[in-house]
């Protein structure tokens, strides 16, 4: 609510029979506690606001808090902090202004006081400006849902680091510039892709509802981008509630369902017409039920500060039917792995391979060919196929899963040197996998095919999952080039 207060107008305004109403609003706070609430909020202001209004912060006064919110219809931020408050009030101001002036201040204290349609920042002998944005224009901002439940702050933030990493870019296909968020039981998995890797993580989450149905929610990657950095250093629990989206599908299924009624009462249940308006009506429901676990809002929550987002639509890639129940595998030192690599790597542009030989105790990395610079490293690894394995990988691809691990020792997992490599993060040699997955497709060298003899099949592979996850790959092409997942 707009909080206004009539001030008297000058003696122009009164003669022309003006009234001119101002806002009202002052309130004093620590900077710093201000200028973290402002950096997080503006943070998410759209860089070319489709109206002049949304690149603002509304700053609301009240009791003994001020809240700072941006909402751009995609993405809302909340944040609230502790203040002195005199006179409440609710008004909008430009938002990075504000966070940019708060940055150079140097006072200890803060005061916002409205004086007609500006704001005026006071701090020790700085003062500061500003002109206020006509906050009765602003677009309200969704509450944010109720159900869902609980998940530790360093995991979830560390969760979201590790699968960035594989989500595209650009925007030629926009759901793979999203996270799916898959919730079953106790246990939620991020899982990100860009057709050419994809990576996965595993962590444990305290739902509100334990028997509650597998959701989905697939999010913009940016967002869950600033969430991370957002929250880099928090400690305890996040606040993770979503909502469906469903209204188109209610609306489809009720009028299919209408006219499969208004078709009952002129044709037997065996006439064709009869029978093809209840099946697009079947197919409608099973469309609704689909939806309604799958999110069209999420919240992420922690203390004070607040993120609200619409989730991406579209069906992302069904993706665990690429991870074998059993494969053969290398184990190596992780850093010692990536630092071989990286040196091997100078010599290597995008267009050429690292190459990887895993034989016995070693594996023998090696980039460029003929009258090119050319480097090899071997490196200790326990390679546990029953032949020799050759194959190639994307050297920023190779790098990124490295890197990304962040334990110990890596395990290269592998069912034959054409198919995907799946890269796993242990603590230990052993059998500690710690819920991380990154998987590459292998370029298809010209000559390399040879120097992989066939092994015995390892295992079933697995079969396909619900819709949810992601789809099997293609062939690689006889080229350099990486192949795509699907």
């Amino acid at each position: 609510m707009t909080t206004i207060l009539d001030v008297p107008t000058p003696a122009a305004d009164q003669a022309a029979g003006v009234t001119v109403s101002r806002p009202r609003f002052t309130a004093t706070v620590d900077r710093k506690a201000l200028l973290e609430a402002a950096n997080g909020v503006a943070a998410s202001l759209p860089a070319r606001p489709v109206a002049p209004v949304l690149a603002g912060i509304v700053l609301d006064a009240d009791g003994q808090h001020l809240t700072l919110s941006a909402w751009d219809y995609d993405l809302a931020t909340r944040d609230r902090v502790r203040a002195e408050v005199t006179v409440p009030g609710r008004l909008l101001v430009h938002g990075k202004l504000l966070r940019d002036l708060l940055k150079k201040l140097d006072a200890d204290r803060v005061t916002l006081a409205a004086e007609g349609s500006k704001l005026v920042v006071h701090a020790g002998l700085t003062r500061y400006t500003l002109q206020t944005l006509p906050v009765e224009d602003y677009p309200p901002l969704p509450a944010t849902p109720t159900g869902g439940g609980w998940v530790d702050a360093p995991a979830m933030v560390a969760a979201i680091k590790r699968v960035l990493v594989a989500a595209a870019r650009d925007d030629t296909i926009p759901m793979l510039t999203g996270i799916l968020i898959t919730g079953d039981g106790k246990t939620l998995t991020l899982a990100g892709t860009d057709r050419f890797r994809l990576a996965t993580a595993d962590l444990a989450w305290t739902p509100d509802d334990v028997e509650a149905e597998l959701w989905t929610a697939l999010l913009p990657a940016k967002a869950l981008k600033a969430v991370a950095a957002r929250w880099s250093k928090a400690v305890g629990d996040i606040r993770l509630t979503w909502q469906p989206d469903a209204a188109d599908e209610v609306t489809a299924e009720a009028e299919a369902r209408q006219v499969l009624e208004d078709l009952k009462t002129r044709y037997w249940d065996g006439h064709p017409d009869y029978i093809k308006a209840q099946d697009i009506a079947n197919r409608r429901t099973k469309a609704r039920l689909a939806a309604e676990r799958r999110a069209g809002l999420v919240g992420l929550s922690f203390r004070e500060q607040h993120t609200l987002t619409r989730c991406l639509r579209g069906e992302f890639l069904r993706y665990r039917s690429l991870f074998p129940e059993q494969n053969s595998g290398a184990v190596a030192d992780t850093k010692a792995l990536l630092a071989a690599v990286e040196r091997v790597g100078l010599v290597a542009n995008r267009a050429s391979p690292i190459r990887m030989s895993f034989e016995g105790t070693t594996v023998l990395v090696e980039a460029g060919a003929g009258d090119e610079a050319q480097a090899s490293e071997t490196v200790p690894a326990a390679w546990s196929g029953p032949v020799p394995l050759v194959t190639s990988f994307n050297p920023s691809f190779l790098i990124d899963g490295l890197k990304t691990l962040g334990t110990g020792f890596v395990r290269f997992g592998f069912t034959t040197a054409s198919k995907p490599a799946v890269l796993t993060g242990h603590h230990h040699t052993g059998d500690d996998y710690d819920g991380y997955r990154y998987l590459m497709m292998p370029l298809r060298v010209p000559g390399q095919a040879a120097a992989n003899p066939e092994p015995e099949p390892t295992g079933p592979e697995q079969p396909d999952s619900p819709a949810t996850d992601a789809q099997q790959p293609t062939e690689p092409v006889a080229s350099t080039s990486t192949p795509e997942l699907a």
